[in-house]
């Protein structure tokens, strides 16, 4: 079974705390980052891009769990950044995790390339397991298949 590495991007500190608990509980995780706002993960990825080009063997942030609903830069508003900003690789897999339940927001994330998969709050032990499933099958795949 293979582990990944998760960036959480939620302005929650609970929903933070319930959902890291989540992820490490699956077991399925190596290593497990916050970020309270779209602004700090920026930072956060373009400094893990950085210290790559140095250090080859440090693996992406291959999962990102990002809230829709923040406060300054939202779900949405932070998409367009990665995209803007060049970030192509970092993150590879993203789920929009979220309180919104909303036909609209749901078609809008997945009709965005690097969204993976949406899901309404709250995030558990099980979502952690699929998600990881998920990945362990996209990783499996040769691209374009």
């Amino acid at each position: 079974m293979k582990r990944h590495s998760v960036l959480i991007v939620d302005d929650n500190a609970i929903d933070l705390m319930v959902h890291s608990r989540a992820l490490k509980r699956s077991g399925r995780f190596d290593t497990v980052d916050t970020a309270q706002s779209g602004k700090e993960a920026l930072a956060l990825l373009q400094d893990h891009a950085a210290n790559r080009l140095q250090d080859p063997e440090q693996f992406p942030v291959l999962l990102m769990l990002l809230d829709i609903n923040m406060p300054v830069m939202n779900g949405f508003d932070f998409l367009e950044r990665l995209k803007e900003i060049g970030l192509t690789d970092d993150p590879r897999f993203i789920v929009m995790l979220t309180s919104s339940s909303a036909d609209t927001d749901r078609q809008k994330a997945l009709s965005n390339a690097r969204v993976a998969d949406y899901l309404v709050k709250p995030f558990s032990t099980t979502d952690a397991h699929a998600i990881a499933d998920k990945l362990d099958s996209w990783e499996d795949s040769p691209p374009g298949s």
